[in-house]
């Protein structure tokens, strides 16, 4: 698996040392009490480990989406910092973490399409991974038709998926559109899984399988609530099956008649049981909690570098999408009491 023990160990270490570099409670209390986005920049500059990719800006004048690319391209920093160390890790992992920024520009796109928004797009797209990506994100946020987008996509997987879905009506089938990116995205992360064995294999199915899988139980209880679909409709919404919840159960809790029942039933699953008591009134983000809890876990008994380095991108990814909620609810006006329950760390 490895060049060497070397290279395991190296990616082992530095892995842990940068999860010790993870915002605390602490911080985020303070996030919590600034008052503006440019006091969120100041402090996450000055304050954290976010300062490597944030000490050139300018933080009174910094773009909320600017801001937020910083940010993620330090994820991307540290990812390309381990898996350096050794290609074996680099390669089979920096082809499923590019598609999946690939699936996120795509949708961000067409959202802003349908929206009539698309000259947006160029505050948002991710410039440092142009040079690993094969979209053409300039091309792309020039976009003013789905035709114009299918062109932009012209030579690349996703044009064959996007000619799938023709607009309705002149509506963008977003939805439908997401599932079948997501779809190829899980199928991606599935093939990293199954060529592996033994005890790698096994911890590769509980970090990524559960990951997979609550994502299904938070669409099943969507559609369910909102939308009140039935199993059919549900089932052809979901994700392949990342393994980690029995086919049996799953159907119990297509067909659950509430929320408490389709929860009681995953709290029953060797992936429910990751989530502590404590987190499990929060129910909005099970996607985001339980996948975060059981890649802690890993961080810090897992001996194999993969596991360890997919584990710290799931944790990082969670304190981001905190620091976005944060940075949302403060744009927005909210209490520190109201953005609370939207984080996980908290």
């Amino acid at each position: 698996m490895f060049a060497s023990p070397f290279s395991a160990n190296v990616i082992l270490a530095k892995a842990r040392a940068m999860y010790g570099n993870c915002l605390t409670a602490q911080n985020y209390l303070e996030l919590l009490a600034c008052h503006s986005v440019s006091e969120v920049a100041g402090y996450l500059k000055n304050r954290t480990a976010y300062a490597s990719v944030l000490s050139d800006i300018n933080e009174s004048t910094v773009h909320r989406g600017h801001l937020e690319n910083l940010l993620r391209r330090k994820l991307y920093n540290d990812y390309n910092s381990l898996s350096r160390y050794d290609k074996t890790v680099g390669m089979r992992t920096s082809a499923y973490l590019v598609q999946r920024e690939e699936v996120d520009q795509i949708m961000s796109c067409l959202r802003l399409l349908s929206a009539g928004r698309t000259e947006e797009f160029f505050f948002s797209m991710p410039m440092f991974i142009s040079s690993h990506t094969e979209l053409d994100l300039i091309r792309m946020g020039h976009s003013k038709s789905y035709e114009e987008l299918l062109s932009a996509l012209e030579g690349t997987p996703y044009k064959k998926i996007l000619e799938l879905y023709p607009p309705d009506d002149g509506h963008i089938r977003i939805t439908e559109i997401e599932n079948a990116l997501h779809s190829r995205l899980t199928k991606t992360l599935l093939g990293i899984v199954d060529s592996t064995k033994g005890r790698l294999h096994e911890e590769l199915v509980s970090l990524c399988g559960t990951q997979i899988d609550a994502q299904n139980v938070t669409r099943i209880l969507r559609l369910k609530t909102y939308f009140h679909a039935d199993t059919d409709t549900i089932r052809a919404n979901l994700l392949p099956s990342g393994h980690t919840i029995p086919p049996k159960i799953l159907d119990r809790m297509l067909e659950a008649s509430s929320a408490q029942e389709i929860l009681s039933l995953f709290y029953s699953t060797p992936a429910g049981r990751l989530l502590p008591e404590s987190q499990r009134a929060l129910i909005h983000d099970l996607h985001h909690r339980v996948p975060y809890f059981n890649a802690r876990h890993h961080m810090h008994y897992s001996t194999h570098p993969m596991v360890v380095l997919i584990s710290y991108i799931i944790i990082t990814e969670v304190e981001l999408d905190d620091i976005i909620n944060i940075i949302e609810g403060i744009r927005y006006n909210l209490s520190p009491e109201e953005i609370k329950p939207m984080l996980v760390l908290v």
